[in-house]
């Protein structure tokens, strides 16, 4: 018996187990992980759902504005957007200036702006503001640990033998050094990709160092003449039926990382962008997101993240850029998925952890708030205007109240999207806006 593989075969399971970062790369991937992978399917006509997360809390009331309200305009002397520096989508509202390629999604029906979104007991820190809407829990609930989009993953994944049927369609993929909460689940079925050459599954939100010390264990695993119990690792490749659990777990989780790995490298490789993107963080998250769904990677869900809204001073500029590279990214991706006609299976969905106080403050900017506006775009069920315009007559506590319960747009999407029982994911049944 080989003492050292044992050991390292113990390491590798310890770690993998627990969720740390497990690194896809196919020169480490052990002999029998590899030959156990087989043709896969994939319908290349299901509908997929990316999430772009605008983290740091996006200025609501300045991103759809209430333009003919006056307690605006005497809550936001120097801030206020006036009614001639908008774009109006309604009597009442008009899109800050900077979302003029959005307008243009707008007025074809292709984009639903739904207003006032939130939750009950609002909570004003960022983390634990982003864990309620990674995770779908309640403000005042304990913390949990899997994402509202694991769980789904899970609901896709439950039954199913990852023995006989490896299914990538079940994977989401996500942009960025740790993985998003929101994708956290227990089928260890997701992946976040920082660097075009570099694929980790990441079920935990671990860094890389992490998964350079796996890499390392992926290593010793494939060295030429290890074994255990005086079998060959290379026999561990077939199926016997006498696996523990363990193993078959990691055959599932990491086989899918490997497969899907190498298949999003060369989709990257390949393939041409038919859009101009800009040169921002966020097109070019979705410039790879475009490249996966025209080349038929069949994931269902893409998540993409933009930074950078936490405006407490000098708010006006540095609003105007945000919102210009998140409308400017956005089109820029729906103009890629025309070309390959691949959009009418998109649906784009945003959102900010919360919105800004009602009140600006004393640095020209905006502090924490609660609830604010989310966008739907490309395939929408309901364009236009979902909601009423805030109504800034009755804060609560300086802040919108919530008309929208975050989770209801999540429901929406999951029942008449991602076509999943909205209520054994996220718990409890919420209803949209008829």
């Amino acid at each position: 018996m080989n003492t050292t593989y044992l050991q390292t075969r113990r390491e590798f399971l310890a770690t993998g187990i627990k969720g740390a970062a497990l690194v896809a790369a196919s020169g480490f991937v052990p002999n029998f992980l590899t030959r156990s992978a087989h043709a896969i399917g994939a319908d290349k006509d299901a509908s997929v759902l990316v999430v772009v997360q605008l983290g740091g809390g996006n200025d609501g009331l300045n991103t759809v504005v209430p333009i003919l309200d006056d307690l605006y305009y005497k809550a936001r002397p120097t801030i206020g957007l006036k009614p001639k520096a908008t774009l109006k989508v309604s009597d009442s509202l008009g899109l800050h200036a900077s979302l003029a390629p959005l307008k243009t999604e707008f007025d074809a029906g292709r984009m639903s702006i739904v207003e006032n979104v939130g939750y009950p007991n609002p909570n004003r820190s960022h983390f634990r503001s982003m864990e309620i809407w990674h995770t779908g829990a309640d403000a005042d609930s304990l913390s949990a640990s899997n994402g509202w989009l694991g769980r789904y993953f899970d609901a896709q994944c439950s039954g199913s033998d990852p023995a006989k049927n490896i299914d990538l369609a079940q994977i989401g993929v996500s942009f960025g050094k740790v993985m998003p909460q929101a994708f956290r689940n227990s089928s260890q079925v997701a992946l976040a990709v920082d660097n075009p050459d570099t694929f980790l599954w990441n079920a935990s939100g671990e860094t890389n160092n992490l998964a350079k010390a796996q890499e390392a264990i992926f290593a010793k695993l494939n060295q030429p003449g290890a074994s255990t119990m005086g079998r060959n690792i290379e026999s561990l490749g077939g199926i016997t039926g006498n696996e523990p659990a363990t193993l078959e777990f990691l055959r599932h989780t990491a086989m899918n990382a490997v497969l899907s790995g190498d298949r999003i490298r060369k989709l990257l490789d390949s393939s041409k962008s038919a859009s101009n993107y800009p040169q921002t963080g966020l097109s070019q998250q979705l410039r790879m997101i475009a490249k996966l769904i025209a080349g038929g990677f069949p994931a269902r869900v893409y998540y993409a993240t933009q930074g950078g809204f936490d405006t407490h001073a000098s708010q006006a500029g540095t609003h105007a850029r945000l919102l210009n590279e998140f409308s400017s990214s956005t089109a820029a991706f729906l103009a890629d998925l025309r070309s390959a006609k691949q959009a009418d299976r998109v649906q784009l969905m945003a959102f900010s952890e919360f919105g800004r106080r009602v009140a600006e403050n004393g640095s020209e900017g905006t502090d924490h708030g609660a609830a604010g506006p989310m966008f739907l775009i490309g395939n929408v069920q309901k364009p236009g205007i979902i909601g009423k315009p805030p109504d800034l007559a009755h804060l609560v506590d300086g802040d919108v109240a919530h008309q929208i319960d975050f989770r209801a747009v999540y429901a929406s999407v999951l029942d008449q999207w991602l076509g999943v029982k909205s209520e054994k994911v996220l718990g409890k049944k919420f209803a949209f806006p008829a």
